[in-house]
């Protein structure tokens, strides 16, 4: 990579990342887990999520001049890394592609209704494959762009919704106990994390600055868990529980209670626009991951034409996706979680060893 990359353009990407998981995907699992009470629920997985955070930050620390494809087989060897390396492939395929879905499935039950859900499946891959084509340095200054849009578009929720809170709808509290919203946090934390790890990608010694990479990381991560908290909490009060488990989208039909002025309603399709951004960096980074730091057209155009294939056929309907989001793809984040944790006590051990 002859760009350097900033903290700025690498805590953004990082903040799209956590960002992309409120559109559905979180808030569907955990509600379905914890009901009412879901923001407690990301309230837990928000103090675990520091876990993995941690995790990511170390393994960054560790051999600052490699990929993570590079330093798993230094660590575990060639033949044992490599299978470690294509595993993780195959997990960031299937969040990719999970992603991709999701961000589609949205576009199309809440803009186009009449429009074949393949048509946008493949125009999002295509801005993909541009994207990848650009490398990682273009995708991490677009980054920053997204997230100033992001923000300004968050002040224009807490403005406009803060009126809505009712706080009688979040009664009872805590009906069922503390053991549904811990399992719902467990798996937020999780869920909200997963995705960052694809940035391992990045050796940290391509980044400006890289001593206080840590700092930038952290700071990220604590807003974004503010603004992720904020948004499941107003949703809460807003819907109630009964309509809350009602919506798939339950954050996105919150918005629809907006009114600027007493006069300008149904902006949500604009506010909205934050979490297409975020979706789109958090289904091209794990492609960066798949395809390495190799620039190869013809490589990037395979992964691309696999991506359309795979999540325009493996999803039949919007029925058989929730039920692969409830059954199947909590093993894929949590695998992705077990995979480097055992990098991370490998490097232990082996420093360890050699001390002694």
């Amino acid at each position: 990579m002859k760009e350097k990359i900033t903290n700025l353009e690498l805590t953004s990407t990082m903040f799209l990342l956590l960002f992309s998981c409120s559109l559905g995907l979180a808030p569907y699992i955990t509600i379905k887990i914890a009901g009412i009470d879901a923001y407690i629920g990301v309230m837990i997985g928000t103090l675990l999520g520091i876990i993995p955070l941690l995790l990511l930050l170390y393994l960054f620390n560790y051999e600052i001049d490699k990929p993570i494809y590079e330093k798993t087989k230094i660590i575990f060897g060639k033949i044992l890394g490599t299978i470690i390396n294509i595993l993780l492939v195959i997990l960031y395929f299937a969040v990719a592609v999970t992603m991709l879905f999701n961000m589609s499935n949205f576009i199309i039950s809440q803009y186009l209704t009449n429009t074949p859900i393949i048509i946008v499946i493949i125009i999002i891959s295509l801005a993909i494959f541009f994207s990848l084509n650009k490398g990682i340095p273009a995708i991490t200054k677009t980054s920053c762009i997204y997230v100033i849009i992001i923000i300004i578009l968050f002040i224009l929720e807490v403005v406009g919704l803060i009126p809505e809170v009712k706080l009688d709808n979040l009664k009872p509290v805590l009906e069922y106990g503390i053991k549904s919203p811990t399992a719902a946090g467990i798996l937020y934390s999780l869920l909200l994390t997963s995705p960052i790890y694809s940035l391992l990608i990045i050796p940290k010694k391509d980044i400006e600055n890289n001593k206080k990479t840590n700092k930038y990381l952290f700071i990220s991560y604590i807003v974004i868990a503010l603004m992720i908290f904020f948004i499941s909490l107003v949703t809460s009060s807003c819907l109630g529980k009964y309509l809350l488990e009602l919506f798939q989208y339950p954050a996105y039909t919150t918005l629809k209670k907006i009114s600027i002025f007493g006069f300008i309603d149904r902006i949500e399709n604009f506010l909205s626009i934050q979490w297409i951004l975020s979706s789109f960096i958090t289904i091209t980074i794990p492609i960066f991951y798949i395809k390495g730091n190799k620039n190869n057209k013809i490589l990037n155009l395979i992964i691309i034409a696999l991506l359309i294939i795979v999540a325009s056929t493996i999803f039949k309907n919007n029925t058989t996706y929730n039920h692969y989001l409830i059954t199947y793809y909590p093993y894929v984040f949590l695998i992705l979680f077990i995979i480097h944790i055992i990098i991370f006590l490998t490097i232990l051990i082996k420093k360890c060893i050699k001390r002694k």
